[in-house]
């Protein structure tokens, strides 16, 4: 009988739950890798997730409080896809008046000899947004009025387990301009990942994984706001539905609320945020180090 294995995969996903009362978790900026020629077309395809954390890009987007996420997707003819997902976050991480954020994407992908190509369009729209009679000074950088939007190209190589992605920022970054009040269009975010099978890890019956990420967010026209972040971590799979991922994430983003009066520090987020970009309640690091978790259950 297969007992003991089932009982320790139980054992494990108890554990993980456990842990989540006290981790972090991360949201990649793209969503779209894991499309592939192996999908059925039209398909409804599906990906829900409870996460201790939403981190973007590195960066804090629910202040350290727990995120539920959904993906909706499907696959098209001709490699295309096109899908929607979305997390709750919270208006101190620079959106004014929203508690959802929705992005939709269109892609197209293919396989060229031992390389897999992904390529498409990315939005991020935060409904029920408004930034109005934003009031930037010397040392804090403001906001373009409106619905609080970003809008991406992206282009993503993968050979084996590394994959290289370039995203590049046809919009304002977020509707983020410079303290002088230039644009961030031309701004851009480099994905370096690994993600290593690891098939001589056979405790909890196996389905382990390595993850690495190094990346680096470029900000047009407002260097004080570009940063590297990194990633290291396991993931879990448990009867092809169910992942868990556990992993460290840091980034060197200027973020020290203690300096804020005295240098730019874009990365100090309070907890809420009004129209006019003034902020109420606690402040933290938004992209301090920390241990993140994440469960999430999908059909592809």
């Amino acid at each position: 009988m297969r007992l003991k294995p089932i009982l320790t995969s139980c054992l494990f996903v108890v554990l993980t739950l456990f842990l989540a009362v006290g981790a972090q978790a991360q949201t990649d900026s793209d969503h779209t890798k894991k499309y592939n020629t192996d999908l059925e077309p039209y398909k409804l395809l599906w990906n829900v997730a409870v996460t201790s954390d939403y981190r973007s890009k590195g960066i804090d987007q629910t202040f350290g409080m727990p995120a539920v996420q959904a993906e909706f997707a499907t696959v098209l003819p001709n490699q295309f896809y096109v899908g929607t997902w979305n997390s709750t976050i919270t208006t101190g991480a620079g959106y004014p008046g929203a508690v959802l954020e929705t992005d939709l994407f269109v892609g197209w992908f293919n396989d060229i000899n031992e390389y897999h190509i992904n390529t498409g369009i990315y939005g991020a729209l935060f409904p029920g947004s408004n930034v109005a009679n934003f009031v930037p000074s010397p040392l804090e950088p403001s906001m373009s009025s409106g619905l609080v939007h970003n809008g991406d190209l992206f282009l993503a190589v993968r050979r084996g387990s590394i994959t290289v992605q370039e995203n590049v920022t046809f919009t304002n970054l977020g509707n983020l301009l410079s303290p002088t009040g230039q644009s961030t269009a031309g701004s851009s975010y480099t994905n370096l990942t690994g993600a290593f099978s690891m098939p001589s890890w056979t405790w909890a019956d196996g389905g382990w994984s390595l993850i690495a990420h190094a990346g680096y967010q470029f900000v047009n026209n407002y260097s004080a706001a570009s940063y590297f972040d990194w990633k290291l971590g396991i993931e879990k799979k448990i009867a092809n539905m169910w992942t868990v991922d556990l992993a460290y994430i840091q980034t060197n983003a200027k973020g020290n609320c203690s300096m804020a009066a005295t240098t730019a520090q874009p990365y100090c987020y309070n907890k809420y945020m009004n129209a006019s970009g003034a902020g109420t309640g606690p402040t933290k690091n938004a992209g301090d180090g920390t241990v993140f978790l994440s469960i999430s259950l999908a059909n592809f």
